[in-house]
């Protein structure tokens, strides 16, 4: 017990410090002015998302960007998902719609999407966005400021995350955490290490000689965590990468309750651990029961001073994550123990190959 309280309190002190960093570092998309606007082609796989494909589309239109190609993939909806974009495509001649064929066999369903519409884009540069984000105009010309300025073939971004359920407070913060508590964001593109390494399938924005040149999507056709891999084989191939919160650009409200919460991230935490299930248990163990630990080691000073250090963190996360701070530090215990949830999920999910998504088995 006593080298468990040494290891959570060593372990908590690195994140507090990665959180500095990455606070410090500002790895934020900033607000600039490109020098040119090359030809965009904004790549949508859509599948039964008729609560959120019409305003995705009215958002990519008022987008502060003169030559843009808007392709959407309907993935088999069996919703008004294709109704909405023909009739956005009709009032839109930049709008175009591919209707699935049927999904082949040895593929995923959002993979299979990106390729397709990947295929039809004729744009300078890919920009892949799920049906359920939300863009302001800034978004297209800040992307391109930092693409350029960095000489980069790939720019992913976490969104501001919106919340408005319980359930939604007491698992989707957890995402950030882990992301912006282990990983010093700006050695994504500085470091040559493929370990230091996220990217977020939400928006992942490709100079497009380099995808098509790779084919990025049918490269990891049946993989769940795509965009990860895809990054880490950037990174290993050389490549200009980076990872970046957003300012406010883009936005997104990934779960609707608990149940969805649990469920979407049991999918891929493993992956936010390097697929290593070992590691991903010691972060429960260290995260999960390090605090008792403390408490049964150190006196009650020592346990107040790290129970003090654990808010800093939560608030240092919020902060940089744009949520609120009082939520988060209130419900900090709730969503640690959802981690150990999903964790367990998953981990279940991956023994017995019983994983579903959007009504399909994956």
């Amino acid at each position: 017990m006593e080298v468990l309280a040494y290891i959570s309190l060593a372990y908590l002190a690195v994140r507090l410090v990665v959180v500095l960093v990455n606070l410090f570092s500002r790895s934020y998309l900033p607000n600039a002015e490109p020098r040119k606007m090359p030809r965009i082609s904004v790549l949508i796989p859509a599948r039964n998302e008729e609560a959120n494909i019409g305003s995705l589309l009215d958002d990519i239109k008022r987008v502060n960007y003169p030559d843009l190609q808007i392709l959407v993939y309907d993935d088999d909806s069996k919703d008004r998902t294709a109704e909405i974009v023909s009739e956005q495509s009709r009032t839109d001649s930049r709008i175009g719609y591919l209707k699935s064929n049927g999904l082949p066999e040895g593929w995923l369903g959002k993979n299979h999407a990106c390729d397709r519409l990947a295929r039809l884009a004729d744009g300078e540069y890919l920009l892949f966005l799920d049906a359920d984000v939300r863009v302001n105009p800034n978004l297209l010309p800040d992307s391109i400021a930092f693409m350029e300025k960095h000489n980069l073939s790939l720019l992913s971004i976490f969104p501001v995350q919106i919340m408005k359920s319980f359930g939604e407070w007491l698992t989707v913060p957890l995402m950030n955490r882990i992301l912006i508590g282990n990983l010093p964001l700006f050695l994504v593109r500085r470091s040559r290490l493929s370990s230091f390494a996220a990217a977020n399938g939400q928006f992942m924005f490709f100079k497009a000689d380099i995808y098509k040149k790779h084919r990025f999507h049918e490269e990891f056709r049946n993989e769940k965590v795509e965009d990860i891999r895809i990054i880490r084989m950037m990174k290993q191939q050389r490549y200009h990468v980076s990872t970046l919160l957003s300012a406010g650009q883009i936005s997104c409200r990934m779960y609707q309750d608990y149940r969805d919460g649990i469920n979407g991230f049991s999918k891929n935490i493993h992956a936010f651990f390097g697929k290593n299930w070992l590691i991903l248990l010691i972060y429960n163990v260290l995260t999960m029961f390090g605090p008792f630990a403390v408490w049964m080691t150190f006196s009650w000073r020592e346990l107040l001073l790290y129970i003090f250090a654990l808010i800093v963190f939560s608030a240092l996360v919020s902060v940089l994550s744009n949520q609120s701070v009082w939520r988060n530090v209130i419900f900090m215990p709730v969503q640690q123990f959802s981690v150990l949830l999903i964790s367990m999920l998953a981990a279940y999910r991956h023994l017995t190959g019983s994983f579903t998504w959007k009504e399909r088995k994956i």
